[in-house]
């Protein structure tokens, strides 16, 4: 029996909690060749494409995400999250490769204007938070330049996910952290709003999805399901035995959680889990 090549996939983000969890997942059916220098970089990135011109699908995966790395540093937020994408996109297209097909673009919720109904793929973009706006501008060159460019582009607008890798700015680690503190009352604004968290096993089989049909639009990866963030500050006090009091406002706030209508009208049939964290 003839053995059946592996498809070949370049990746960046592959050390990060999604980039890591893919490879692990498929890493039997995909000849992975990871990109691993800065991706703001372009000598390296030419250098490193050079040698693998024979790369069919690409995701792009790398990125400053977390909320405070990006305040911290709004300037290298824009290099990385949407200059250094932009030049990827842009030297793809360029270099002769004998059989690209397809680049996938790991955006996000936040790209939306919060809102207080489940956010359909046309909903209004107009981000509050800098992720949002370097992740929207390049969703804005892809849509602006998708005429010129020769393989299809899939944005993958994703929603939460929680990884025992997310460290600092990460709501979920950050609330655990806020919980061990020695103030008996945990404070915090504008928490009364819902978010949509997905199973970052289930995130992978999405993208798996898109890569395999090489859907060539801007989807919605999210569980189509809202949680209240006091609910999920409760759910973390009851796991781990926290008794802290939470303080928060009663007015409501609008949120980012998703229709996944288009998902399945495009083919996603696998029943959504329920959102676990450890």
């Amino acid at each position: 029996m003839k053995k059946v090549s592996k498809q070949i996939i370049g990746i960046t983000g592959s050390k990060g909690a999604l980039g890591s969890q893919f490879i692990k997942k498929y890493k039997t059916k995909f000849n992975f060749r990871i990109y691993n220098d800065r991706v703001e970089n372009k000598k390296k990135f030419e250098q490193w494409l050079n040698n693998n011109l024979d790369i069919k699908y690409f995701i792009h995966l790398a990125a400053i995400s977390s909320v405070y790395a990006t305040n911290r540093n709004s300037k290298k937020t824009y290099k990385i999250n949407s200059a250094a994408t932009i030049n990827i996109i842009k030297k793809l297209n360029k270099t002769k490769l004998s059989n690209f097909k397809y680049f996938l673009f790991s955006s996000s919720s936040h790209v939306y204007k919060p809102s207080l109904k489940n956010l359909v793929e046309n909903s209004n973009r107009n981000p509050s938070t800098i992720y949002g706006k370097s992740k929207k501008r390049v969703e804005d060159y892809i849509i602006k330049n998708h005429k010129k460019i020769k393989f299809k582009i899939g944005i993958a607008r994703i929603f939460n996910f929680y990884s025992a890798k997310h460290k600092k700015g990460f709501f979920i680690q950050d609330i655990k952290k806020k919980m061990k503190s020695k103030n008996k009352i945990l404070t915090i604004k504008k928490i009364n709003t819902c978010r949509d968290y997905i199973d970052l096993n289930q995130l992978c089989e999405i993208i798996f999805f898109m890569l395999n049909k090489r859907i060539s639009t801007s989807i919605n990866v999210g569980s189509g399901k809202k949680i209240n963030l006091i609910n999920l500050i409760e759910i973390i006090k009851n796991k781990y035995g926290f008794k802290k009091k939470l303080n928060y406002e009663k007015k409501v706030y609008p949120g980012l959680f998703a229709n996944i209508n288009l998902l399945r009208k495009l083919g996603y049939k696998k029943r959504i889990v329920k959102f676990k964290f450890k």
